[in-house]
């Protein structure tokens, strides 16, 4: 009786982000987005699966044309996660999207899946399973495709995406001028930039720890934030947001039970992703692309991150004058109803 009565609210939720979908795409002002937002996407694809949601949901919105899609800006070491990146921008049909690999990052970090195996997956015939667009040997370092990115953007016009390490941030934030601009690092960005979503801090009395992310790259990190022009909106979305919002490896088989080809789905038949794996990323994208109504939102403030490795941590000191915010905590429904989105978008055809 109890599973039939959690099916019926699971149809109902998946019913109910259809229509909150559709209606809301609000900004912090309330209004209409009616134009794409301009983006760069940057995280550490190669190891955590809710990078994957992240980029397959962020395609259906370049099809819904919520997104223009700048560039992709991979920061984990590695041409095999530049290939998974590849292989869903190719699927998803959008494969001539740019694409930049940090080659001078955290050197062997963490992988919890080692899902980029899916780049030497067969077909019966012997065939690479995923077709391929790029020659991910051939990809620019990610700091030169950024500049390049936004020397070419009309001036505070680009949204970044930031759901991995803040390495090749960093670097672009020290870049020096070169065949792109004339300007800095920290400048071009200034000028360029209109706010930063980031998957970052957890902003709890009892635990103000920066995150895996921020801590797996801790000098970078202090870099970034050091140099982040107080003229560039940053919102963060704390762990603890995505920690109640826990995509059950069977349910998402269960969403692509429509297909037998298809990246997530072949992530989750020939790895093994019951690690704890959370949707945390996910959340820094629906932001920027849906708005804050999407959100309980902290006030206005400025952020500081204290380098001390794995033990860093972040700060948040409220003023209506600031240019940091954070995703509050919602109740039980709010995260339901945000996992429930990222199911519909993966049951949806390409």
């Amino acid at each position: 009786m109890m599973k039939k009565i959690y099916s019926m609210f699971v149809a109902a939720l998946l019913i109910f982000s259809v229509d909150a979908s559709a209606q809301c795409s609000c900004g912090a002002n309330g209004g209409m987005k009616r134009e794409p937002v301009k983006m760069i996407l940057d995280a550490d694809f190669g190891s955590s699966t809710d990078d994957l949601f992240a980029l397959m949901m962020l395609n259906h919105y370049i099809d819904e044309g919520r997104v223009d899609l700048q560039g992709i800006i991979v920061d984990r070491e590695g041409e095999k996660n530049a290939g998974v990146v590849d292989i869903f921008n190719t699927y998803y049909g959008h494969p001539y999207i740019p694409v930049g690999l940090e080659r001078n990052g955290v050197k062997n970090p963490r992988c919890f899946i080692p899902y980029n195996g899916i780049c030497d997956l067969k077909d019966a015939q012997g065939n690479p399973l995923f077709k391929r667009t790029i020659d991910a040997s051939k990809c620019m370092d990610g700091y030169k495709l950024y500049r390049k990115l936004l020397a070419k953007a009309e001036d505070k016009s680009i949204v970044i995406v930031a759901i991995g390490f803040a390495t090749t941030l960093s670097q672009l934030m020290e870049s020096k001028a070169d065949e792109y601009s004339k300007l800095v690092g920290s400048d071009l960005f200034a000028q360029k930039v209109k706010a930063v979503y980031i998957q970052a801090g957890r902003f709890e009395k009892e635990d103000s720890l920066s995150g895996y992310n921020m801590r797996a790259a801790s000098k970078q990190s202090a870099v970034f934030f050091d140099k982040l022009p107080e003229s560039v909106d940053i919102i963060m979305s704390p762990s603890n947001i995505g920690d109640a919002m826990n995509y059950l490896p069977e349910d998402v088989i269960a969403d692509l039970s429509w297909t037998e080809v298809n990246p997530i789905k072949a992530v989750y038949t020939n790895y093994t992703c019951d690690t704890g794996q959370r949707m945390w990323d996910t959340n820094c994208l629906v932001n920027a692309v849906m708005g804050d109504c999407q959100y309980n939102m902290s006030p206005r403030g400025w952020v500081t991150f204290v380098d001390r490795g794995e033990e860093s941590v972040m700060r948040f000191k409220v003023d209506p004058y600031g240019n940091a915010r954070y995703q509050l905590p919602g109740d039980t429904f709010q995260s339901m109803e945000k996992l429930m989105d990222i199911r519909r978008h993966n049951r949806m055809r390409k």
